[in-house]
């Protein structure tokens, strides 16, 4: 069944990876250009009036429509329009002519530099429309507007090859496109016409669309911080500040600091009224960062999309700078644009419909989760050795203690269980076939498995792929130096340094994998870094960022074929054939939660029915009653990390499984009563019903009353304790 669920899959994207191969020339070593500065100089564009940057509805034309929305265009602004003709809600790329702030609203803006001290951000309504340097085709189905950036008028008139050195200039065509009752914005920038040696930094996409003044009580913003987030715009919310969201992480190429990615999704929207749209980033993801704001003196509600086309790394020192130019992106920025109404205009239906275009891309399957039994698995982390302070290993949980600790969960009523092996090898290749001794023999091992089988409880070895404390494959960053990740044990506190993998190198591990675990018995692998970090790599044979993920995408389902496949905490392009995720998050992540930031199940509306997926460890957490009325809110598998060692003082109690393993077994049991019945189930609709207390309803009409006060609580006839949780058919 595993084999068949995802051949199909892994041919299709093994076309799909050939195909970006030769889109984005992988294989093509690019240079590293560096620059020293003794100071930057930053120039803007000057504001050129109202008429360029507000909407004038009244000189729309209609281009097209499809489904329930319309295509308009303003030729003297070079700008689009959306008209919902469910609502007549007109979704504009300009702010209303109404609103009396400057608002530097465009179609588009760049970000420039030509190597010396200057850098120049540009748009295309000050420094190109209001020029006239622009032109525009109109077709069947969409408008397409090029673009001549310059910081005077002759220089944007001028043939591009004749611009002098000290002028800057670039040439960018956007189309506008309605297909299948949605926008799409594309940006191919194959296209794209720079002078020499001039840099394009950064391009970022309709900043203003639909952006609006006056907020609503519900009116909000969507952002992919972590499990999801509302900013509450019709809230007050004096601790808010500008939201800026690098998806799938920061490029830790170009990142002073690597650290576990915050925005795992690609997607945004935006609810104003009865309307309400979502947008998803098709291409370019990887490059994405997600911007938000508030209403304020300079801004509106707005969200938007920027894209860091070239890979820039700045380092400052002795009042001098110097800037490391390397990869530029060279192939599409592609947009989709999701418009909803009424009923379906919440965070919900937002979700719904990421949900559908994930899986029409077959980001996501199409078929939902087969479901085996009537219980929910418990996800328990066993560490079976760490380094302690002096780099010695430790034992912490052989497979005889292991195996004691399966049979005493069953003992007590957990009858499903991923096991998660944490700590298995000798070296730190994590090959399969150097187990430590020290751990026990082949036949512990083995009776050790084919208990977990008699029990159908379910087998993962932990491994990293891309990470490790010794390797001689190490990536580069831009400025040559390896690429490290600082990493601290639970158990000793030390803080060990990994190194992550030249890219070239992945398919080789792969393969390794593969061949060194052909012998040994085992369900599943679990990859415990690759759904967290995502980066250029510059070393002998350099990758981009776009070019780290399409390797990592392709190859990682290979892994899929004849097991199982866990996951930690899922970076999107890292779930193409995993069937759990690990310590998904269940909160945002970047930004602090108060009133008007609010966190929502984003993430697990999209996945939920389709992959599992589990809370963070309940015994670890500070507040594991929170945690785990959370877990069941967000329909998350329970999840516990132990060790089974007796407990030495020097060590953390927590992780000490005899420690809270009855409390740990009483939230599984209360977890599985709530959730049993739902595993195969798409999640629908989450709402909050009053303070403290929120609904979550499946498609199989099952809805989840989660209760965080601490009074019992009646809605609609059901009763719900304090901080309890109660499932009704």
């Amino acid at each position: 069944m595993k084999k068949s669920r995802y051949d199909t899959i892994i041919k299709f994207f093994a076309c799909l990876c050939l195909v970006s191969i030769l889109l984005t020339s992988c294989t093509v070593p690019f240079s590293v250009d560096k620059t020293n500065l003794d100071s930057l100089e930053y120039i803007n564009a000057s504001y050129s009036g109202d008429n360029m940057h507000k909407s004038n509805e009244d000189a729309y034309i209609s281009v097209c429509s499809s489904g329930m929305i319309e295509l308009l265009f303003d030729e003297l602004t070079a700008t689009i329009a959306i008209r919902d003709n469910n609502t007549k809600k007109v979704w504009n790329t300009l702010p209303s002519k109404d609103i009396t702030k400057k608002i530097s609203a465009s179609a588009v803006e760049i970000t420039l530099s030509n190597g010396n001290n200057k850098i120049y951000t540009l748009n295309s309504q000050d420094n190109s429309v209001n020029f006239g340097n622009f032109s525009y085709t109109i077709g069947v189905d969409e408008v397409s507007v090029k673009y001549a950036f310059s910081l005077t008028k002759e220089a944007g008139a001028k043939d591009i090859a004749n611009v002098e050195n000290d002028e800057i200039r670039a040439d960018m065509t956007v189309t506008y496109r309605l297909k299948d009752g949605s926008l799409q914005v594309n940006i191919n920038m194959n296209s794209l016409v720079l002078p020499k040696d001039v840099y394009l930094e950064k391009v970022t996409v309709l900043n203003n669309f639909g952006a609006y003044e006056t907020s609503g009580a519900d009116d909000y913003i969507f952002v992919p911080d972590g499990s999801g987030a509302l900013i509450m715009t019709g809230k007050n919310d004096n601790e808010f500040s500008p939201v800026s969201l690098s998806v799938y992480g920061e490029n830790l190429a170009t990142s002073k600091t690597a650290s576990d990615s915050d925005c795992l999704l690609g997607a945004f929207g935006l609810k104003n009224g009865e309307n309400a749209y979502l947008c998803i980033i098709e291409k370019g993801d990887a490059i994405a960062q997600i911007n938000a704001y508030r209403n304020n003196e300079n801004t509106l509600n707005s969200v938007y999309a920027s894209f860091l086309t070239t890979d820039i790394l700045a380092d400052e020192s002795n009042n001098k700078t110097t800037r490391y130019y390397g990869h530029q992106y060279n192939s599409e920025i592609q947009l989709c644009y999701r418009f909803l109404s009424g009923k379906s205009a919440t965070y919900s239906g937002m979700a719904t419909t990421c949900r559908e275009n994930l899986i029409r891309n077959s980001i996501l399957p199409a078929e939902k989760l087969t479901v085996n039994g009537d219980h929910i698995p418990m996800v328990v982390s066993l560490q079976a050795s760490f380094h302690d302070e002096k780099g010695k290993y430790k034992v912490l949980s052989d497979y005889e203690q292991a195996q004691s600790l399966m049979t005493l969960l069953k003992a007590k009523g957990v009858n499903n269980v991923y096991l998660q092996y944490k700590g298995l090898y000798e070296n730190d290749n994590n090959d399969f076939s150097n187990f430590k001794s020290s751990l026990g023999n082949k036949a512990s091992y083995d009776a050790l498995y084919n208990y977990l089988n008699s029990q159908k409880f379910s087998l993962f070895i932990d491994t990293s792929v891309i990470s490790f404390n010794d390797f001689s494959s190490v990536a580069k960053s831009i400025n040559g130096k390896a690429i490290k990740y600082d990493t601290t044990n639970p158990f000793s506190y030390n803080t060990a340094t990994q190194n992550f993998l030249k890219v070239n190198d992945f398919e080789d591990r792969i393969n390794n994998i593969l061949s060194t675990s052909e012998s040994v018995l085992f369900d599943g692998y679990c990859i415990n870094d690759i759904g967290k970090f995502l980066y250029s790599d510059y070393s002998g044979n350099p990758y981009s960022k776009t070019q780290t993920q399409t390797e990592f995408y392709s190859q990682l389902p290979v892994l899929a074929t004849n097991k199982k496949l866990m996951v930690e905490h899922g970076n999107l392009y890292a779930l193409k054939g995993a069937d759990i995720i690990l310590n998904i998050p269940t909160s945002p992540i970047a930004y602090k939660e108060t009133t008007a930031y609010v966190g929502i199940p984003f993430i697990q509306m999209l996945l939920h029915g389709a992959l599992e997926y589990s809370v963070s460890s309940l015994n670890t957490t500070e507040d594991t009653q929170i945690l785990f009325l959370k877990s069941v809110e967000y329909g998350c598998l329970p999840s516990a990390y132990w060790y089974c060692t007796s407990f030495d003082e020097k060590l953390d109690k927590t992780y000490y499984y005899n420690s809270n393993i009855n409390d740990m077994v009483d939230y599984y049991t209360r977890a599985n009563q709530s959730l049993a019945g739902l595993r195969d189930s798409r999640m629908t609709s989450h709402r909050q019903i009053q303070d403290g207390v929120y609904c979550t309803e499946y498609d199989n009409s099952i809805k989840v009353y989660v209760n965080y006060t601490n009074n019992e609580i009646t809605v609609h006839g059901v009763v719900i304790g304090a901080k309890d949780c109660v499932t009704i058919s």
